[in-house]
């Protein structure tokens, strides 16, 4: 037999599809774009223009690597276990190793011919002054790092997940949760004088995110040793994912979920039973009671709210900065939060699509206007309070107590603080309703349903930044107002009931 004969079998089939090709050209022609657009603002400054330019795109790319697991991978293995057809693998003389290696090659591959094309953009920086070659080999290997990592890590909770949304959200949970832990590790071990004796240090290192900040000269000058550590450790780390996945795959064939203990208690089931707590929602939209078994989202909103607010509040404690500081800080959990409720938005029409239940809801004196309010429904109860607690303490943290203080030898600071403040919170407000109407619009009518999160956050809240000069909310308006009326007109459409692509007539009696 062939060794790794999946593999063979994405790797020919790659070869002749069309998307292997088109992904590297849009790749490559948008790291190119924002290259442009970075060095038109470095050009006031032509001796920093190829670091400004580098360390903007690289910032772009890492994001995305980091974020591409969550959106490829997470239900590559969950599809197989949700429609039965892992067992008919196992039939053959196929191995655990087979399937996950097969599955990983198959979803890498364009990701990493992306990551390819950009390097070439990246290596412009070179011409323009201000970096090096080792930092853009070692910033080359940060990226590369990252997406194998996040597949990896997908791949491993897609082996465990039945739900594509849920996979999704446990994944970029893990991730984030990983990069966080690793950082809160770093800021203690600084307390600490010896460094590779203590064990704060190597559970910093497990983070993609340190190679990535450690890439550049400055960090590596000073901890050369550690980014190698690091890089080596997650890589590591990655590969252990996908040995886990390989080897439980095979003995969890059938698709049966867990109901114990934890489960429910982040269900709320603990408490009260599931029927009773949920007997009320039926009653006030039929949709909004289908969704309501996301309350481990719920705990997911709530928990980055809380430590958002708690950042922002002691990074408050330092000063004239401590605005500066807390509108980035600010900038990324409102991102977190907006990926999230991307998932969300998109979860009931892809899931409707996939189980082919659209037909039979709109057989029912439903209309589409009741059906997308329950989804609205669905969305302000898990995130309306945790967002408005999250604003709460963004608006506390910059009218603190010593906002006098802070900003008394600098009158315009104190003034443009909070006009700043309210600017964001008002954007941040047309996202969320701009990645509504986009998510579900996209979930409807997408080929591949799974993915329309991912091209909701690419094209809401990724690709608009690159437009420097026009205001992000007069974007989101028009992704509100073209996505509202395309989902109100496309849901009446009897190809997109029945699960069928855009544009194809549904079956004639």
């Amino acid at each position: 037999m062939t060794f790794l004969p999946i593999v063979e079998r994405e790797l020919r089939l790659a070869s002749r599809r069309k998307s292997t090709f088109v992904i590297r050209c849009t790749a490559a022609l948008l790291a190119l774009t924002l290259a442009g657009l970075a060095s038109l603002l470095a050009a006031m400054n032509p001796r920093s223009g190829g670091k400004y330019v580098f360390n903007c795109v690289s910032y772009y790319v890492f994001i995305i690597a980091l974020l591409g697991g969550v959106f490829l991978a997470s239900d590559c293995l969950s599809r197989e276990r949700r429609e039965g057809t892992l067992g008919f693998l196992f039939l053959t003389d196929l191995k655990g190793y087979d399937v996950v290696f097969g599955k990983f090659m198959a979803i890498s591959l364009n990701a990493f011919y992306g990551l390819l094309a950009v390097f070439p953009i990246l290596g412009l920086s070179l011409l323009a002054g201000g970096v090096t070659g080792q930092e853009f080999g070692r910033m080359s290997l940060a990226l590369v790092n990252t997406l194998f990592f996040s597949i990896a890590a997908a791949m491993w909770v897609s082996s465990r997940s039945l739900s594509t949304y849920r996979a999704m959200a446990s994944t970029l949970c893990l991730i984030l949760g990983l990069v966080a832990v690793a950082q809160v590790a770093r800021v203690c071990m600084e307390f600490a004088p010896a460094r590779f004796a203590n064990p704060l240090f190597y559970l910093s290192i497990l983070s993609p995110a340190e190679p990535f900040l450690l890439a550049g000269d400055a960090g590596y000058m000073f901890e050369g040793r550690t980014f190698w550590l690091s890089l080596g450790f997650t890589h590591l780390l990655g590969w252990t994912f996908l040995g886990l996945a390989a080897w439980s795959l095979p003995h969890l064939v059938e698709p049966a979920e867990g109901t114990g203990f934890r489960r429910r208690l982040l269900t709320g089931e603990l408490i009260a039973g599931k029927s009773q707590r949920r007997r009320a929602l039926l009653e006030i939209n039929p949709v909004l009671w289908w969704l309501d078994d996301s309350r481990r989202l719920r705990w997911v909103a709530w928990g980055l709210a809380i430590a958002g607010g708690v950042v922002m509040v002691l990074v408050d404690r330092l000063g004239r900065m401590a605005g500066f500081f807390n509108a980035y800080i600010a900038w990324l959990f409102y991102f977190l939060l907006k990926v999230f409720f991307a998932i969300q938005a998109c979860r009931f029409f892809s899931e409707a699509r996939r189980a082919e239940s659209l037909e039979l809801l709109r057989a029912t004196p439903l209309s589409a206007q009741d059906i997308l309010r329950g989804q609205w429904l669905a969305l302000r109860q898990i995130f309306l309070w945790p967002v408005i607690v999250f604003v709460a303490a963004q608006l506390a943290a910059m009218l603190g107590a010593n906002y006098a203080i802070k900003y008394a030898a600098a009158p315009f600071l104190g003034f443009y603080a909070p006009l700043a403040a309210v600017w964001q919170i008002g954007r941040a407000v047309a996202d969320f309703f701009a990645v509504g109407w986009f998510g579900m619009w996209r979930a409807l009518t997408c080929k591949k349903p799974e993915m329309a999160a991912g091209l909701t956050i690419l094209f809401v809240l990724i690709l608009p930044a690159l437009a420097f000069c026009v205001p992000t909310i007069a974007i989101d308006v028009v992704f509100i107002i073209f996505a509202r009326s395309k989902l109100l007109k496309e849901f009446h459409q009897p190809s997109l009931i029945l699960g069928g692509k855009p544009g194809c007539q549904g079956p004639t009696v």
